[in-house]
C-alpha cells in the first residue's frame, strides 16, 4: 500500500503527526509512506526511517498545482488528511486515491470517502492514530514523536557547546517565546525562573529563540542575570542538536517544547488553556496556575484574560519545578 500523510503547517503538528508513518510501516509490510508538508516542516522529517519521501509545498497557487501534479503521479492507494485545511481538502479530493481519509466534522465531509470519528486518547499524537483505521489499522501502539539526528548534526551541536563554553548536562535550554504571543508566559518571568533554577542546580541557562523573537529572548536573558543567549536564531535541527546535550528544557506550550520532548529530554512546559498536546510522561513536567477553568481548550474566548498565564508567578513555577529537579541526568 502506498500512503500519503498530509500536515501542511504548524511545526509542532508536523512532529506530532510523524509517528503515524511508523505504525503504517510496521502494520502493513512493504508499504510506502510519503508526507506532504511545508519546506520548513520537511526539516523535521529529515532522516525519519519510516518516511520514504517528503513532498514540500509552499504558498501560492503554482506551488499547489505542482504538488497536485506530483500527488497524482505517485498514484497513492490512500491519502490521510490530518489537518483539513482548504488546501489539504482540495489536494485530497483531487489526489485520485482510492481512499481519502479524515476525521469527521460537522461540515465539508464530501472531500473524503472514509470518515473517522475522533476519540480522546489523552494525547494529540495518539488521537491522530485513529485515522489509521481508515486504511485497516486498528492501532493500539502508543508511539511518541522522535527526531532523528545524524552523527554530523550531533557533532555540530558539540561545536555550539564549545562556542558558548558549555558542558554536556551542565546547562539547560530555555525558549521563552512562542509563535502565538497570546499562548505564552511573559519573557521576564522565564528569566526569573531560569535564574532560580540555575542557582539551585549550579547549571547555566541557555536562551534560544526563533527568527524575529530575539528581543523577547533578550528580555528573559537580562532578567535572569546569568547564563548565555544564542547570538542568532538557529535552524530546527541545529536547535535539536543543542538540546540533545542539555540536562533539561523549559518552554511554552509550543514547538520547541515538543522538539525537546521528542529528544527524550525532561521538558518543563508552562501550561495555559490546553494540556492535550503533551502526554502523561515522566519526561513532561506540567507547570500551571491550577485555576478552576484550566484546561479550557479555548484560547480565543477566554473570559478571564488568560489569567492562567498572567497570575502564575516565577516563584510558583519554581516551587512546582523544584519537585522534579532531582531527576537523574
Amino acid at each position: 500500500m502506498k500512503v500519503l500523510l498530509i500536515q501542511l503547517r504548524q511545526l509542532g503538528d508536523v512532529l506530532l503527526s510523524s509517528p503515524l508513518a511508523r505504525v503504517i510501516k510496521e502494520e502493513i509490510p512493504g508499504s510506502q509512506v510519503h508526507f506532504l508538508t511545508s519546506e520548513y516542516g520537511s526539516s523535521i522529517l529529515k532522516n525519519n526511517p519510516f518516511i520514504d519521501n517528503v513532498i514540500s509545498i509552499e504558498k501560492g497557487f503554482k506551488s499547489e498545482l505542482k504538488a497536485l501534479s506530483e500527488i497524482r503521479r505517485q498514484k497513492y492507494d490512500a491519502v490521510i488528511d490530518i489537518q483539513r485545511t482548504g488546501r489539504s481538502k482540495r489536494l485530497t479530493l483531487l489526489s485520485g486515491a482510492e481512499k481519502r481519509v479524515a476525521f469527521r466534522k460537522e461540515r465539508e465531509n464530501f472531500y473524503y470517502n472514509v470518515l473517522i470519528d475522533w476519540v480522546n486518547r489523552g494525547y494529540t499524537t495518539w488521537e491522530r492514530m485513529e485515522l489509521l483505521k481508515g486504511i485497516g489499522i486498528e492501532n493500539k501502539k502508543m508511539y511518541l514523536p522522535e527526531i532523528y539526528l545524524t552523527e554530523e548534526e550531533l557533532e555540530r551541536g558539540k561545536g555550539f557547546l564549545d562556542e558558548y563554553k558549555l558542558e554536556e548536562n551542565g546547562f539547560f535550554v530555555v525558549v521563552p517565546t512562542s509563535r502565538r504571543r497570546e499562548k505564552s508566559w511573559e519573557s521576564e518571568k522565564f528569566g526569573e525562573l531560569s535564574g532560580l533554577v540555575g542557582e539551585l542546580r549550579g547549571e547555566i541557562p541557555l536562551f534560544a529563540y526563533a527568527p524575529g523573537e530575539k528581543e523577547l529572548a533578550l528580555k528573559a536573558f537580562r532578567k535572569c542575570g546569568i547564563g548565555r543567549i544564542l547570538k542568532e536564531p538557529v535552524g530546527i535541527r541545529e536547535l535539536a542538536s543543542i538540546i540533545s546535550y542539555a540536562s533539561f528544557f523549559i518552554g511554552n506550550d509550543s514547538f520547541a517544547s515538543h522538539l525537546a520532548f521528542s529528544l527524550g529530554k525532561k521538558t518543563a512546559v508552562i501550561m495555559g488553556p490546553y494540556e492535550g498536546w503533551f502526554p502523561d510522561s515522566e519526561n513532561v513536567i506540567r507547570i500551571k496556575k491550577g485555576l478552576h477553568c484550566q484546561p479550557c481548550g479555548n484560547l480565543k474566548k477566554c473570559e478571564f484574560n488568560l489569567a492562567c498565564y498572567r497570575e502564575l508567578s516565577p516563584e510558583e513555577a519554581f516551587e512546582q519545578l523544584k519537585e522534579h529537579l532531582n531527576f537523574k541526568l
